[in-house]
């Protein structure tokens, strides 16, 4: 679908030129083709006619038709002016009621038609010449006297008139002027002022005469600040003149129906193709008909056109119709809303030279092309681009629209969306609310936009959210980057390809190794041994670096690429060379822009330093992007002299394809030094996981996990992992002997006499300051590794660790463990443990019941006898951990703790001592660790009292535990009978006696006593099923007498209470009564002794439920009660219909409700059947009667309000004032009181 099948376009091309009118068939045309809007057709019916007209008197002025180029001005002023002057041309306009309101000027005045064009004369002059030319030609010559010979005007207009009226007695002169807006604002003060006056004369001489004026001009003037200084002339012109201003809503007109004309089915085509993109937008759905009437151009083109004060003379429509002009034949896009909105409007601007001639429209095209430049090289979101350059030309146009081009003013981004018609296919694709996705995009859009250049051209209000084209802030940074990069020399580039190398190497967060030297401690892995290496990474030759570092184990050279220093390459075997061989054009202009831009940096301040940094980094990204893609083909390595590009060092080393920079730089070096490595410790250890020294190295970590490992009877993987590379493990037992390391140790120990030391000096060789290892020419082992093997020597016994302030042997390696290996590192010396305590473990392990011999055999190294030890004492401790739990808790029986608070206490002491002497055996778990027990056998003999102590609560333990079952039952028992029972006093007897009796220790010891106790409590048992039993039977029915309790419940008596109960002044409490006492009565069900055999009660709780009263007798007195209440109900109702109130109420009865009341009373006996009749009757009957219920607690605070005693006569006293009270408003003889 093309834009021709939605519109039918005839362009508006030429201009219209007032003096067209002159000519008869361009009037014709001029009259038949002006399109009026209905708010046009207003102003003139209501302010143009009225005011030519001379027909009516009225108060005419002068009318001043305002509008801006191309609104359609001048076409309106020929219209006028035709008609006015033909009157055979008013049938041609187009709206039938400015045709009929045209009737009153149509072919009633002469015109004269002048366009004033750029002229230095009065306005006075080139009026008055104007007219004294057509005078002349119309046949009344008339000459206006000279400015400087008259006071005013108007007599000479009045004058001209007179002449004019011999010939056209009835006719008028209509004066209409062009562009006379732009004449004044060429005239300077004092003339200025003096055509303003003339001005006034003229619209002042329109109400005496029939003279008229009619002047079109671009703007209100009586509104504009561009005559702010003659405000006092030209307020009094206004007073004189009328304005008719063409809006926008006219403009707007004169496209939809002219210019664009559609048909209802291409307006209809246009709303489908609308309606799906009018959720992105706010207001396009209420808008709709415009936006179809105006299609394809935006409703917002118009009124923003319509603001512009420095457009071009073709004006909005004709402007409108070029644009239509080059769009018409194409395609409508279907992945957009295909609207021509204002910022194509720039293109017009920008293609015209003459406005580069403003001062203000220069700037803002100067301004809006370095920004469009931006994006178009520099925008990083090349989907969002044509959203940019579309926002970039909007806020260009709108720039033009608010006077004073440096204004904070703009649009906000929900104005750009909806204004521009913005559209991007990935806000339909978030999935939210479209219009918010839609305006993300342009969010993101603007914020990417002032980021591309770097805050400059473009701002934002951040009070209002509008964004603007900013003319202060013009700096294009990256022309000043460029023209500082091209100065700086090849020492400068150097230092910034070391910066960009810190980058890549990642060295930018590590302080340097010396200050004031680009030198840094590195490590590179030994992989042959799974072990880093420590040395340096230098940026210069090896003659520049510091000599005050220590020596290491290498140097990775970085040389200068652009000013490379003299040096000589001793071919080292602890020297790797790296040089940039491949410095590309690439390469060379990013890092010029980078040390350009830091250069800059480095001297701005403020927001201008924070731009530089801003494009440094992004030009170090650049580079660094560069290097990482490019530095393994452009650099080279040099070892020992054999120069290779890096791609091939890394040939056959095993690297991967996504090695980063550091990474390949290592992993050369690390193929490179192998040897030199291996040269300088040929014995190292060789690890299954890497270990690293470094600043974030793993060593100490692993050396301290390696310590606990040694501590604990469990390890961890990594533990045992570098205990296996020292050489310390067999299996997963530690042998040191086996150890190099170890071994070296123990050897120099071994060599020391009885009593000396082995010093850490004579373990570890200080080769420079901090770089010291244990046998530097062959295990050269760091501090770390020593110290784990010092700790084996300690685990197995053959050691002592001294450090400051502390010793460790094998009993105390959990305290070692958790020292900080920097300490350990640091011993002062080790030395040999003491001899063994044979009588101390003889004794030890008879205490535990263990044979004595196994003693010798730990002597002897075996380790199996120290395992059984320690099991013991793990079993032993924990019953002595129970045991004394359980002595704490009370040892319970039958509620009551068996033991006193002093024999708690002194057993819990015993107790707890012998367990801290147990816990204190568990740090001698090898034979290592048990050579240093030096415990005498007397302090463990003492601890016998404890073992003997534990048997005996052990036993009683059971023993209670047995007979808990019967206690518990016993205690429950006293709960569930009355405590008035006499087994509840027995019971509680017995447990007396026997508590008593059991704290006896004797007893506690005794069997026989125990059996005693057990049978005490069984009989206590069966005495108390037996009680239960018979108080279970005394309060419950049996099941003969539940049938006798079914029978009543069926009883036609009570059936016959529970119907009258509905009549209002019965006792209903009496029936309740006695339906609650039916429902407490229940069933038993056949019990015996096994039934309560495990639990001492079942569905009944003597203790609340009273048995007084068995169950068989209150069953027969609610016989009696049922036939007691069933006769008072009964006579209450007789003696209530007998009252003669009640009985006049029998008259109002049916006939048949009377003979039930009748046939009761006479019976003086129920019916056998109480239906639904009979209770109607009786409550008609007894309607007259008032139920008045006293409740026993209100009465009993009426008779005794403050509850102490009272006279007789009191009592009847308070009792009447009280049946007073109650009986207020009532009548006595209709009141039945009921007690409740």
């Amino acid at each position: 679908m093309k834009y021709q099948d939605l519109v039918q376009f005839h362009p508006i091309e030429s201009i219209i030129q007032l003096r067209d009118a002159n000519k008869s068939a361009a009037a014709k045309v001029l009259v038949s083709t002006y399109e009026i809007s209905d708010p046009m057709a207003q102003r003139l019916n209501d302010l143009v006619f009225p005011q030519i007209q001379f027909d009516t008197p009225q108060d005419n002025k002068g009318l001043l038709i305002v509008g801006n180029y191309g609104t359609g001005k001048s076409h309106l002023m020929s219209v006028v002016s035709a008609v006015a002057e033909n009157e055979s041309l008013a049938p041609l306009i187009t709206n039938p009621k400015v045709r009929a309101s045209a009737a009153s000027i149509a072919g009633r005045f002469k015109v004269l038609r002048i366009e004033i064009g750029a002229v230095t004369m009065s306005l006075r002059d080139i009026i008055t010449t104007s007219i004294e030319e057509v005078m002349a030609e119309w046949g009344t010559p008339f000459r206006f006297p000279a400015a400087d010979k008259v006071k005013e005007n108007k007599t000479s207009l009045e004058d001209m008139m007179a002449a004019f009226h011999k010939k056209y007695p009835d006719k008028g002169l209509l004066l209409v002027v062009d562009e006379l807006l732009d004449y004044l604002r060429s005239r300077k003060d004092q003339a200025l002022i003096l055509d303003l006056g003339f001005l006034r004369e003229v619209g002042e001489v329109c109400k005496d005469i029939r003279f008229r004026f009619v002047a079109g001009v671009q703007e209100a003037i009586f509104d504009s600040q561009r005559f702010a200084h003659v405000a006092d002339s030209l307020g009094r012109v206004k007073d004189r003149f009328q304005q008719v201003k063409i809006v926008t809503t006219d403009v707007k007109f004169v496209v939809s129906n002219r210019l664009l004309k559609k048909t209802s089915q291409q307006l209809a085509q246009i709303r489908s193709y609308l309606e799906p993109y009018a959720k992105f937008y706010g207001g396009m759905s209420e808008r709709m008909d415009e936006f179809c009437a105006l299609f394809p151009i935006h409703p917002d083109y118009v009124d923003t056109f319509q603001r512009i004060p420095i457009v071009e003379k073709r004006g909005v429509l004709q402007i409108i119709s070029q644009a239509i002009k080059g769009l018409v034949g194409e395609n409508v896009p279907e992945d957009r809303p295909g609207v021509i909105a204002f910022d194509s409007y720039w293109e017009a601007i920008i293609d015209n030279a003459a406005h580069r001639a403003n001062p203000d429209v220069k700037a803002i095209m100067e301004c809006s092309g370095t920004l469009e430049g931006k994006v178009q090289s520099a925008f990083p979101k090349k989907t969002y681009k044509p959203m940019a350059l579309r926002i970039v030309r909007g806020l260009s146009v709108h720039r033009l629209t608010t006077g004073d081009i440096h204004s904070t003013i703009g649009l906000t981004p929900e104005e750009l969306r909806d204004h521009l018609c913005l559209f991007h296919s990935g806000a339909a694709e978030l999935g939210g609310e479209p219009a918010e996705d839609l305006l993300t995009v342009v969010e993101t859009t603007l914020r990417e936009i002032h980021k591309t250049v770097s805050g400059q051209f473009i701002s934002s209000n951040v009070d209002n959210r509008q964004w603007f084209l900013d003319l202060k802030k013009t700096d294009d940074y990256d022309a000043l980057v460029e023209k500082r990069a091209e100065s700086l020399d090849n020492g400068a580039l150097d230092r910034f390809y070391y910066d960009a190398l810190r980058q890549v190497l990642e060295c930018t967060d590590v302080p340097t190794h010396v200050t004031g030297y680009q030198i840094w401690q590195h490590e590179v892995e030994w992989r042959e041994h799974k072990a880093g290496r420590l040395g340096y990474l230098f940026f210069g030759a090896p003659n520049e670096r510091s000599t005050a570092v220590p020596s290491r184990d290498f140097y990775l050279y970085f040389i200068q690429p652009f000013d490379p220093p003299r040096y000589s390459d001793e071919k080292r075997a602890d020297e790797v060379f790296f040089r940039l061989d491949d410095k590309q054009p690439e390469f060379i202009t990013a890092l010029r822009l980078y040390a350009g831009a830091l250069d800059l940096a480095s001297i701005a301040s403020g927001v201008k330093k924070q731009v530089y940094e801003k494009k440094a980094t992004e030009y170090l990204l650049r580079l660094t992007k560069w290097l990482r893609e490019q530095l393994l083909t452009a650099i080279s390595v040099s070892y020992q002299g054999n120069r290779k590009t890096l791609v091939n060092a890394l040939k056959g080393s095993g690297g991967g394809g996504n090695l980063n920079v550091r990474d390949a730089i290592n992993l050369v070096a690390s193929v490179s030094l192998a040897g030199h490595f291996h040269d300088q410790a040929p014995q190292y250890p060789i690890f299954s996981t890497l270990v690293t020294y470094g600043r974030e190295g793993n060593a100490t970590q692993a050396a301290q996990e390696a310590i606990r490992g040694l501590s604990q009877s469990t390890r961890t993987k990594q533990a045992s992992a570098i205990l296996d590379a020292l050489g310390l493990l067999d299996g997963d037992r530690v042998v040191p002997t086996q150890s190099p390391g170890a071994k070296f140790i123990l050897d120099k120990l071994e060599a020391k006499g009885q009593g000396q030391v082995l010093n850490r000096a004579e373990i570890i060789t200080v080769l420079e300051r901090d770089v010291d290892y244990m046998a530097p020419d062959t295990l050269r082992l760091e501090p770390c590794w020593v110290s784990v093997l010092a700790t084996s020597l300690v685990y197995n016994g053959d050691a002592v660790l001294a450090i400051p302030g502390a010793k460790f042997d094998a009993t105390n390696l959990a305290a070692l463990a958790t020292t900080p290996l920097a300490e350990l590192a640091a011993f002062k010396h080790l030395e040999k443990p003491k001899d063994w305590n044979v009588a101390g473990l003889k004794a030890l392990f008879e205490l535990l019941g263990l044979a004595p011999g196994l003693a010798i055999q730990v002597t002897q190294g075996d380790a199996a006898p120290v395992q059984q030890l320690q099991k013991t004492v793990a079993e032993r401790v924990e019953k002595l951990v129970l045991a004394r739990q359980q002595l704490l808790n009370g040892l319970p029986f039958w509620g009551q703790s068996l033991y006193s608070e002093a024999e708690v206490a002194q057993v819990g002491e015993t107790m707890r001592r012998c367990k801290e002497f147990l816990e204190g055996l568990q740090a001698y778990n090898t034979p290592g660790k048990i050579k240093n027990f030096h415990l005498a056998t007397a302090e463990i003999a003492s601890h016998k009292a404890a073992f003997q102590r534990l048997a005996e609560i052990d036993s009683i333990e059971r023993f209670v535990r047995d007979v808990g079952q019967l206690t518990n039952y016993l205690s429950q028992a006293e709960t569930v009978l009355p405590d008035e029972h006499p087994w509840v006093a027995e019971g509680r007897k017995s447990r007396t006696e026997l508590l008593s009796q059991i704290r006896i220790p004797e007893n506690r010891e005794s069997d026989a006593f125990k059996t005693q106790l057990e049978k005490t409590l069984r009989k206590l048992k069966a005495d108390y099923i037996r009680a239960y039993l018979d108080l279970y039977r005394r309060a419950r029915l049996s099941l003969t007498q539940d049938k006798e309790k079914s029978a009543i419940l069926r009883d036609e008596r009570l059936a016959a209470l529970r119907r009258l109960a509905v009549i209002e002044i019965i006792n209903r409490q009496q029936l309740t009564d006695l339906e609650n006492e039916f429902g407490a009565l229940k069933t038993g069900r056949p019990l015996t002794e096994k039934d309560l055999d495990s639990e001492p009660q079942v569905d009944y709780w003597p203790r609340l439920e009273p048995t007084a009263v068995s169950a068989e007798t209150r069953l027969n007195n609610l016989k009696s009660q049922l036939e007691a209440v069933h006769t008072a109900w009964t006579q209450a109702l007789l003696s209530d219909l007998a009252d003669p109130v009640i009985q006049a109420n029998f008259e109002l009865l049916k006939p048949a409700q009377k003979k039930m009341i009748q046939s009761f009373v006479s019976a003086k006996q129920l019916p056998d059947e109480i239906s639904k009749d009979f209770l109607d009757a009786l409550q008609q009957a007894l309607s007259g009667l008032t139920k008045l219920t006293f409740d026993l607690s209100g009465l009993r605070a009426a008779l005794f309000p403050d509850g102490s005693p009272a006279t007789p006569d009191e009592v009847r006293r308070r009792m009447g004032e009280y049946l007073d009270q109650m009986l207020k408003g009532r009548d006595p003889a209709k009141v039945r009181i009921v007690v409740t």
